[in-house]
């Protein structure tokens, strides 16, 4: 039987070209890759924001926006893993890189009502939303905390921030406003409590072109809608404007008769007093301290209470009572209350320096050796308000300089007031207790019995004047003194003008007066010639015309 052999090895053939069937996943990935370049360059930066809480935020939804145009969209909303506030991420747009700063400020526009209005009502049917006001920083940023409120003013607005810090209590609130005389000139940014110097700091911005008012020398002030307030000085009411009434704010101002000072820069920082009156008041770098001790009582004097000279403020009362370290001044032994005064030289002669200080010293030690005492008097008797006094009191026993009590120096005190009409008032009944009563009481006894003698003695004249009055003699005086009268008057009548001898006596002074005419040539011719009586008087020479010239 013959083997039929077979060969089993297959040729293979090399293809020459690639086959048309891989140009589709190719294309599919060359697109798909062109389209994640594109996608990763046309994709802007993705952010993190914090917030207290995610109320109105949506995943997806809600959008990010500048001047109302959105500039990107929230992509996440999640805890943070403290569990102290919400992590929100969102994704930009390119065109808002430029925008996100280390000072770019984010905070959600949502319904408000504050003391600047009602904002945010197109969020109603809108929605909630992200506003981001940019930046104007070198360096970018893409980690930033939301605001709790929208920021007042924007950070590219013209004018001028402040810094004011504060003891009082959180009395300003973020969108105060800020007045100068009554208009509105800027508003209040930021109010927080600085637990390291214990005070209120508030960051103020003032508008252009009124920043120009804020100089070295201005002042800042509360704004108490209706302040009523009792001090020595009397009552006190004012009310401000129906803005702050409502909502209080602040304001700013030169003290009259002080110079305007310099511009200022930016963050300049200030004190922020409590009123007006009280930011007037200048502040003097010298000043002396001093300890009264009084034996009367300090009720109604209060630390603030001023300390004046004859009417003028001198210094003002900075403790009552003063605890004085190992000193048991105010138990029952001492009786006096200690209290510590300062006094400024400088309200005294405003020309007043550090130089000056020790002369000024020795000239007040030498007027309290002249007898300047310091006493309480009432300034208010309605609130019952006491300030101290300086004046002189010669009456008072001298003194040869001032004493010394825990390193500062005491100035002797006097009564005032109705302690020292009270002290008067004992010294007269001590007087009163001096005298001799008894002596006094024998005498007074002794006077009364002579004056009852002296009276019963008038009762007898006037008894007898009665007598004398009733006798019928007496009574007739009134007839016969008539009759004398009615004589009087009948003579009188003869001489009047229409009596014949008032004509007989004209007629007669008439002719005298005739007579002495007639004499008066003759005695004038005697008077300047004696002799005329017995020699013939010289003939006078008849006048000649003088003569011609």
């Amino acid at each position: 039987m013959n083997k039929i052999v077979l060969n089993n090895h297959a040729k293979i053939k090399k293809l020459q070209r690639l086959s048309p069937i891989w140009l589709i996943p190719i294309v599919a990935a060359s697109i798909g890759l062109w389209m994640v370049v594109t996608t990763l360059h046309n994709q802007g930066p993705l952010i993190t924001l914090e917030l207290d809480n995610a109320e109105g935020i949506e995943p997806g939804k809600t959008p990010i926006k500048a001047r109302s145009v959105e500039v990107g969209k929230v992509q996440t909303v999640i805890l943070s893993e403290d569990l102290k506030h919400v992590t929100v991420t969102a994704r930009m747009n390119v065109e808002a890189e430029p925008l996100l700063r280390q000072d770019t400020r984010f905070w959600v526009v949502k319904p408000r009502v504050g003391k600047s209005g009602i904002s945010g009502l197109n969020t109603l049917l809108s929605g909630a939303y992200i506003e981001l006001q940019p930046g104007k920083g070198k360096d970018s940023q893409q980690e930033f905390t939301v605001l709790d409120t929208p920021p007042v003013t924007p950070m590219d607005a013209p004018g001028l921030r402040i810094e004011l810090s504060s003891e009082l209590d959180n009395a300003l609130s973020i969108g105060d406003p800020v007045l100068y005389r009554g208009f509105t000139v800027g508003r209040v940014e930021q109010a927080e409590f600085k637990p390291d110097t214990r005070q209120m700091n508030y960051l103020l911005f003032i508008q252009a072109p009124y920043d120009t008012m804020v100089t070295s020398n201005s002042r800042f002030w509360l704004n108490s809608g209706i302040q009523l307030q009792a001090a020595t000085d009397g009552i006190k009411f004012k009310t401000g404007t129906l803005e702050t009434i409502l909502s209080g704010g602040v304001s700013f101002g030169v003290p009259p008769g002080w110079e305007l000072g310099q511009p200022v820069k930016n963050h300049r920082q200030f004190n922020l007093y409590a009123d007006e009156d009280s930011s007037t008041i200048r502040r003097y770098q010298d000043r002396v301290d001093y300890i009264l001790l009084f034996d009367e009582s300090v009720r109604g004097l209060n630390p603030g209470a001023p300390v004046e000279y004859r009417g003028i403020q001198v210094g003002s009362v900075l403790t009552v009572p003063f605890s004085v370290p190992d000193n048991d001044l105010l138990t029952a032994r001492s009786r006096q209350i200690p209290v510590l005064i300062r006094i400024e030289p400088g309200r005294i002669r405003p020309d007043m320096d550090k130089d000056q200080l020790p002369n000024w010293e020795r000239e007040f030690t030498t007027a309290v050796k002249q007898g300047l005492r310091a006493s309480l008097r009432s300034g208010n008797l309605l609130t019952g308000a006491l300030y101290v006094d300086l004046n002189f009191y010669p009456d008072l026993p001298k003194v040869t300089g001032l004493g010394s009590l825990a390193n500062y120096h005491t100035l002797p005190t006097a009564s005032g007031g109705l302690a020292r009409i009270e002290q008067q008032v004992v010294q007269l009944l001590n007087k009163l207790n001096q005298l001799n009563i008894e002596q006094v009481l024998a005498r007074a006894q002794t006077m009364l019995t002579e004056t009852e003698a002296a009276m019963a003695n008038v009762r007898q004249v006037s008894a007898s004047m009665d007598k004398i009055a009733n006798q019928q003699s007496s009574q007739q005086l009134p007839a016969e003194l008539k009759k004398t009268l009615a004589e009087m008057q009948k003579t009188l009548q003869g001489l009047s003008a229409n009596s014949p001898a008032y004509g007989e006596m004209n007629r007669s002074i008439q002719s005298l007066n005739r007579v002495l005419r007639e004499v008066q040539p003759m005695a004038r011719t005697l008077g300047e010639k004696p002799n005329a009586l017995l020699f013939q008087p010289d003939t006078a020479t008849d006048p000649e015309p003088r003569k011609a010239e």
